[in-house]
C-alpha cells in the first residue's frame, strides 16, 4: 500500500479535541489515562505542544480511534489488489440539502482504512470548523468509479439508532476539475420513515449555497418525471449551472 498524506490538512489538536468531546471525555480524564497533565492536554488541543508518537497511541486507546484519523490520506493503491480512487482529490467534502426548508450543512471526511476507503459523516453540522454540534454522525465505506461515487454509512452518534443506515450517492460530471456534484442521500426521517433527498457535494465550503437553491429542491419538471418514469434519475454530464462563486 501506498499512502499519499496531505500534510498542511493535519491538524492534532483540533481532531483531538474534536474527539475527546465526542467520547464525552474532560482534559483530566484524557490526562489521567496517558500520564499526563490536564494543563498538557489542552496544549495538545491547542498545538502548542505536538505530541510524540507514543503518546498519539496513547490517545487513540483513550478516544477509541485508529491512529489514521489523526493522519488525512487522498489516495493510495495496493499492489496486490485494484487502487483506490477518490475522483475529488481531497479528504474533505461539504455537502448540503433541505430539510423542513432549512438549509443544512454537513461534512464528510474521507481516509484510508487497510484496503478501502473509510469515511466519517457530520450530518447537519453548526461549525465547519471545529466540527462540533453535529445533529447526528456516522461512519462506513466509501467507493466510487469515474462517474459514480458512494457512501454507506451507519448511525454512530447513538447507541439506539445503531441500525439506522445513510446511503448517499453521486453523479460525478466529466470533467478534469470536479469541484461541486448534484447527489441524492437515502435515509430516515426522525419517526423511522425512509427518505430520498437531493444533494450537492462540493470540494470546498459554499459561501452562498442559496444562491443554488434550484439544483437542491425538486421542481415541477422532476416530478412529472417521478411520476411518469416512476423514478428520479440523476442525468450525468457536466453540469453548467455549476460554476461556482467560493
Amino acid at each position: 500500500m501506498i499512502f499519499i498524506y496531505k500534510i498542511e490538512d493535519i491538524n492534532i489538536g483540533k481532531k483531538l479535541q474534536y474527539y475527546r468531546k465526542l467520547t464525552n471525555k474532560t482534559l483530566l480524564e484524557v490526562g489521567n489515562y496517558i500520564h499526563k497533565s490536564k494543563a498538557t492536554v489542552s496544549k495538545y488541543e491547542n498545538n502548542q505542544i505536538i505530541p510524540d508518537a507514543i503518546t498519539l497511541l496513547e490517545l487513540c486507546n483513550c478516544l477509541n480511534i485508529p491512529i489514521t484519523n489523526f493522519f488525512p490520506v487522498i489516495k493510495g493503491k495496493n499492489h496486490n489488489s485494484k487502487s483506490l480512487f477518490n475522483p475529488f482529490e481531497t479528504d474533505k467534502l461539504f455537502m448540503y440539502y433541505y430539510t423542513n426548508n432549512k438549509l443544512m450543512t454537513s461534512i464528510i471526511d474521507i481516509f484510508i482504512s487497510d484496503t478501502q476507503y473509510n469515511c466519517k459523516f457530520y450530518n447537519g453540522i453548526k461549525d465547519t470548523a471545529t466540527y462540533q454540534h453535529c445533529a447526528y454522525y456516522y461512519e462506513g465505506v466509501f467507493e466510487a468509479s469515474r462517474t459514480t461515487a458512494y457512501f454507506t454509512l451507519h448511525n454512530s452518534s447513538h447507541k439506539n439508532n445503531m441500525l439506522e443506515k445513510v446511503q448517499i450517492v453521486i453523479n460525478i460530471p466529466w470533467s478534469d476539475n470536479i469541484k461541486v456534484c448534484k447527489g441524492l442521500i437515502l435515509g430516515l426521517t426522525p419517526n423511522s420513515l425512509p427518505i430520498v433527498k437531493k444533494i450537492i457535494i462540493s470540494c470546498s465550503e459554499i459561501k452562498d449555497i442559496h444562491k443554488y437553491d434550484d439544483a437542491l429542491i425538486f421542481s415541477k419538471e422532476d416530478v412529472k418525471k417521478i411520476y411518469y418514469d416512476g423514478a428520479y434519475i440523476l442525468e450525468n454530464k457536466n453540469y453548467d449551472e455549476f460554476f461556482f462563486d467560493f
